[in-house]
């Protein structure tokens, strides 16, 4: 695994309880998955901009409520939907931008 609980708690500034870990565990190894099939063949796990990504995805995951779709502070609002799937977000795909494969065009001709 590229990052670990303890990235993420180090990050919180916040330890985790036992109970707590194989959700963290479970969200990592999504995080994961997600980048690796976003960037393709260039991915490498020992890029600090991989770690970040990661470990920026996993701390936002963490902090959603199951099934809020978004919430307001300024005059407390809150909707709800459907239960969302995770996925990268916009600013994460922005970072891993420099990792997937660049775009290229093949010539073709007919013989």
């Amino acid at each position: 695994m590229p990052v670990s609980v303890t990235d993420i708690e180090i990050r919180m500034g916040r330890l985790f309880e036992e109970a707590e870990k194989p959700r963290v565990e479970a969200f990592i190894a999504d995080a994961a998955a997600l980048v690796r099939d976003y960037c393709g063949s260039r991915y490498s796990e020992d890029a600090p901009g991989i770690r970040a990504v990661l470990c920026s995805e996993v701390i936002r995951w963490l902090s959603m409520q199951p099934g809020v779709v978004s919430e307001r502070v300024g005059d407390m609002e809150v909707q709800w939907g459907a239960s969302a799937t995770q996925s990268l977000s916009p600013a994460a795909r922005d970072g891993l931008r420099r990792y997937r494969r660049p775009l290229g065009t093949i010539s073709l001709t007919r013989g």
